[in-house]
């Protein structure tokens, strides 16, 4: 019950990581706020807030329905692998932006008062393997992952008078929908799947729950020395 008596927000908690994280938090004994799209696929224990998560209003409805937040894990996100580095469209190369950064640091700012009146609490953010060694034709999501190393190194420096850890997890690929859509955008999928899995030093995708557990150390107290960091958990592919 490591989370016993704290309310953790999660954006993207009906899928992937996301699920998984919220499916483990409500398991450690948190009072769960999840943010998605879609309520298809949520936990149940969890409380939804359905929108998204760009939206101003999808943050504040989020906000009003608590008044204590003890952790924030920014876990929606979006890829837009298969397009060369000269062939993104630019409203595309801004809506992964929009998503993965800049929502990370919206939600971030919108939980900032009610942490800093409590002394303290802690953010999660997902980065990815991809920001230290790049990769072929999906360069807005990784270098939206890189932005997001950034972001956490500085916000960690900034807001820890406040008490506010701010940390990121680097996942390796991870069988998720997402990663699936990812993978379907090339011309032989299967072939795709067999090189990513390759790549990696134990030859397979990584489990959503694998990453969960992850976000959970960092949202608990076990991390009260934790910030600014940036955790790999890629089966081995940066080492590979």
């Amino acid at each position: 019950m490591r989370l016993d008596g704290k309310t953790i927000l999660i954006t993207g908690a009906a899928s992937g990581i996301g699920q998984a994280s919220a499916t483990k938090a409500l398991a450690e004994g948190a009072r769960v706020i999840g943010i998605d799209q879609s309520g298809d696929g949520m936990p149940d224990g969890v409380e939804p807030i359905l929108g998204d998560v760009t939206d101003n209003e999808t943050v504040a409805r989020a906000i009003a329905a608590t008044d204590r937040i003890d952790g924030l894990a920014t876990i929606a996100g979006i890829s837009s692998s298969g397009n060369a580095i000269d062939e993104i469209d630019p409203d595309l190369w801004d809506r992964v932006f929009e998503v993965n950064v800049k929502a990370t640091w919206r939600w971030m700012i919108a939980a900032l008062p009610a942490m800093r009146a409590q002394g303290g609490g802690s953010v999660v953010a997902i980065a990815s393997q991809l920001a230290f060694g790049g990769g072929r034709r999906n360069a807005a999501y990784i270098a939206s992952k890189g932005a997001i190393v950034s972001l956490v190194k500085t916000a960690a420096f900034e807001l820890a008078p406040d008490g506010v850890r701010v940390n990121a997890i680097a996942p390796g690929a991870i069988d998720t929908p997402m990663l699936n859509r990812s993978m379907s955008r090339n011309a032989d999928p299967a072939a795709a799947r067999e090189y990513s899995q390759n790549r990696h030093a134990l030859k397979r995708f990584g489990r959503a729950e694998e990453i969960a557990n992850g976000v959970i150390y960092l949202l608990s107290d076990e991390a009260s020395y934790n910030t600014g960091s940036v955790i790999t958990i890629d089966g081995g592919w940066r080492a590979a």
